[in-house]
């Protein structure tokens, strides 16, 4: 047998040294700078948590990151060398993905506060500041008797966002809630349990108008073609048995229903393949007709 040659084994040496090597992404603790704002330093050192024991820093809070991928936590105060115990706190929590992110930071956002040009998104009120970008969420808020200047919260959120991978780039999901009606940042993202039925799973709602009513659109955002059609017939058998008023028809993308929903009032829903889409919070459901038709129209071909 002929034996490979040296030029052989030196061409394989060539490939595998100049492959483009990805770079590591950094440790949440890397991303907290030593001062996050002019004359604000850190205190004390930076704290760490995991799925573990986040408990113990946001007890009654920390169920709610689990589902999102959460992986790590870290936190530190800043504060001034004079006056040390009062500072503005960070906290960078690392999720599962940039739609997980998300998920954190839309549970957060109220409607209709300030929006700051930060990562993907943010918002400031007069006690914090919270903005998410790439996998990561952060919160910024006063402790003690830290007086929260909008400008201290920016400058430090600013400085925290210039060490963070990632830039300002969203979800793609959010795209298929992006109709005329929709009513600007009321968009949330559910790892699980939508609309409050753990049959749907995961999924996204955001207000919208509908005949001068504000009610919920909401796309459930099924594995499968045969995993959502079974999650829709699971909210059948849930109407139907709540005494509910229910009609059901099979049309070309998968099941369809009109219901008066206990909880939601009037439901116009639609499968389409591994999605659903659909209006609820309806005074009559086929009020949702053009909506949900827009939303279908969003879906991936």
């Amino acid at each position: 047998m002929k034996r490979p040659s040296f030029v052989f084994f030196i061409a394989i040496l060539v490939v595998v040294f100049l492959r483009p090597v990805k770079a590591a992404e950094p440790t949440v603790a890397s991303l907290l700078p030593e001062s996050c704002a002019p004359g604000w330093i850190k205190e004390g050192k930076i704290s760490t948590y995991a799925s573990d024991d986040l408990y113990k820093y946001i007890d009654g809070e920390a169920e709610l990151y689990l589902p999102y991928g959460f992986e790590r936590a870290v936190t530190v105060m800043y504060a001034k060398p004079n006056d040390r115990g009062n500072g503005v706190v960070v906290n960078i929590f690392k999720m599962g993905s940039l739609l997980d992110a998300f998920g954190i930071y839309g549970n957060y956002r109220a409607a209709g506060a300030d929006r700051v040009k930060l990562g993907a998104e943010g918002f400031i009120d007069e006690s914090q500041l919270m903005f998410y970008q790439g996998t990561y969420f952060v919160q910024i808020m006063t402790s003690g008797n830290a007086d929260g200047e909008p400008s201290l919260f920016l400058s430090c959120a600013a400085t925290v966002s210039k060490n963070m991978p990632g830039g300002a780039d969203k979800p793609r999901e959010l795209d298929l809630l992006d109709v005329p009606a929709l009513v600007p940042s009321t968009e949330k993202y559910y790892a699980g349990g939508l609309l409050g039925y753990g049959f749907f799973g995961r999924g996204l709602t955001g207000e919208v108008m509908v005949k001068n009513s504000r009610v919920k659109a909401f796309v459930v955002l099924g594995d499968s073609d045969a995993a959502t059609k079974q999650a829709v017939e699971a909210y059948v058998r849930q109407l139907k048995g709540s005494k509910a008023a229910v009609e059901v028809s099979q049309e070309k993308g998968g099941l369809r229903l009109v219901a008066t929903d206990p909880l939601y009032k009037g439901v116009l829903m639609q499968q389409s393949g591994r999605y659903a889409v659909g209006v609820a919070s309806l005074a009559d459901p086929r009020d949702g007709e053009g909506l949900v038709a827009q939303l279908i129209g969003r879906l991936p071909k």
